[in-house]
């Protein structure tokens, strides 16, 4: 930081001088560039704006029109302040000079005894060297540590910690339709941090500029229209520059993250172990051979096998040790669930939140075989931290091991639409989630999240803004299939309110609710934003 005009006061170059504040005092933190020593009347074409004049009060000596004059020129040209040194051209200060000072925000101080103006000229620059030297200093280490998470290939949630910890701030980072995807929050408590965090960011842009508005800092991350979050300091920066700095640096690290983990999904198998992962990888192709590795792990022969996925919500900000704890309990409870219900099961967390099996049925059939056992996971995973508000997905049984991984893929997807279906805890088949699981497929896609925005941004903002709520009423009268008379009917207002409100969407929407093709897409919106 470069030295304020109250510390440049406070240096012993001008203590020894006695400094006494006449005017301007609530600009003394106003930032001292350099420092110029003059006499001179008119400094206009020797200025630039942020130094700190020093003068032994001879523009000063003519007259209250000619001081006047030179502080305005001073003011105009941005000095950061004037010290005057009394003794010399001057034996007291002008009565004018204070009142002046303080209609000009022009912070000037006199020195009643003489001091070595080359002193005073050698501290300070020697402080903004200083500075200049800190500032080269934090852009390195900045760049070697996030140098360093990158070739570690760290985390999101590692780089969002690393970047609050360098700014001493809580960071968080946001999709394009507001949700906390990873947060560092320090010594802010995570519940004032996250409350109503999606209003909380859509108002701060809607009054950015505006006084008033909360000093929030953000950078976007991704690269152009690929763009697909953003990095949000909600605190007042101490430094401006270097929280800029910080949050550009970490943007780029969670691009490269995410750049790296997309390829890395997009060309390795996830593979979660033993013999589901053979199956699942087609290195076995005989269904004799999985019968008998599957019997050698304890799967009892069935006649028909039923792939089966649980899925438990991710939630934010929990570490390592206690979301491998959680799946280890997930994993137990599925297979002690099979086996009290006299079946079998080969069970694998395949992911984080996740555990995939092949279910060996009993004889009354595959279906009264999954709710049995579904019904044993409500019972074991009620109440127990980091694997409630559970889904099952499941897909067609086959007669063999291999059909039956096959169908996997299948249930995984069922089961991570299940997760934003209005029940929980039950078993989720293909014909249960239909458009929904489609959405649920692809919503981490970032432009199935600008399309969310595109549609209903407008109103989101608009609720936020004015907590009229009328994506409530937008989505009542789109599951009344955008029929007015039973939209008034389930919503009890009247005909002339309902009207005047479904014009105000539409308005607001810039589309016609008439329209069955506006209509679907605002609901497809609305099912993103639930999938989210």
């Amino acid at each position: 930081m470069q030295p304020t005009v109250r510390e440049v006061l406070q240096l012993s170059a001008l203590t020894t001088g006695r400094p006494r504040v006449l005017g301007g005092r609530d600009h003394l933190d106003r930032p001292v560039r350099w420092v110029h020593i003059s006499d001179l009347r008119d400094l206009t074409d020797l200025l630039e704006g942020g130094e700190l004049v020093l003068t032994t009060g001879l523009p000063l000596a003519d007259g209250a029109a000619k001081t006047e004059d030179y502080l305005s020129m001073l003011a105009a040209q941005g000095v950061a302040g004037l010290v005057v040194e009394l003794g010399t051209h001057l034996t007291a200060v002008p009565e004018e000079l204070g009142a002046l000072a303080d209609s000009l925000a022009l912070p000037v101080a006199a020195l009643t005894d003489r001091i070595r103006f080359i002193e005073v000229t050698q501290q300070v620059h020697r402080l903004i060297v200083a500075d200049q030297y800190e500032e080269v200093e934090f852009a390195r280490t900045t760049h070697e540590v996030f140098t360093s998470l990158n070739i570690a290939r760290a985390s999101t949630r590692d780089i969002v910690t690393r970047a609050a910890q360098t700014l001493g701030a809580p960071l968080v980072l946001e999709d394009l339709s507001r949700h906390v995807l990873a947060f560092c929050a320090l010594d802010t408590p995570t519940t004032a941090l996250l409350d109503q965090w999606a209003e909380r960011s859509r108002l701060h842009d809607a009054a950015d500029g505006h006084p008033g508005a909360p000093a929030w800092s953000a950078v976007p991350v991704g690269v152009g229209s690929e763009r697909w979050g953003r990095l949000v300091l909600p605190a007042p920066a101490s430094d401006a520059s270097r929280a800029r700095m910080v949050l550009e640096r970490a943007a780029q690290s969670l691009q490269l993250h995410r750049m790296i983990q997309q390829e890395r999904d997009a060309l390795v198998v996830q593979a979660l172990g033993g013999l589901l992962d053979d199956l699942l990888s087609g290195r076995v192709t005989e269904e004799d051979e999985a019968r008998a590795r599957a019997t050698a792990l304890g799967l009892t022969p069935g006649s028909r096998y039923a792939p089966l996925s649980v899925r438990v919500p991710q939630r934010p900000g929990t570490d390592a040790l206690t979301q491998g704890e959680a799946d280890r309990q997930l994993l137990a409870a599925v297979r002690q669930s099979a086996t009290a219900v006299g079946g079998s099961a080969i069970a694998s967390i395949r992911r984080e939140g996740t555990v995939s099996a092949i279910i060996s049925c009993l004889p009354n059939g595959a279906d009264r075989t999954l709710d049995a056992i579904c019904r044993g996971l409500r019972e074991r995973l009620t109440g127990r931290s980091g694997t409630e508000g559970w889904a099952a997905g499941t897909a067609p049984d086959s007669a063999g091991l291999i059909g039956a991984a096959h169908g996997l893929t299948e249930a995984e997807h069922v089961a991570d639409v299940g997760l934003t279906m209005p029940e929980a805890h039950r078993l989720y088949r293909s014909t249960d989630v239909r458009l929904r699981g489609v959405v649920a497929l692809l919503r981490d896609d970032h432009r199935l999240q600008a399309f969310a925005e595109t549609e209903l941004g407008r109103l989101l903002d608009h609720d936020a803004r004015t907590g009229d709520n009328l994506l409530a009423l937008l989505r009542t009268h789109l599951d009344c299939g955008g029929s007015k008379t039973h939209t008034a009917r389930r919503t009890g207002l009247s005909r002339p309110t309902l009207y005047s409100r479904l014009r105000t969407l539409e308005r607001i929407l810039g589309v016609s609710l008439e329209s069955a093709e506006s209509r679907t897409s605002l609901h497809t919106a609305l099912m993103v934003i639930d999938a989210r």
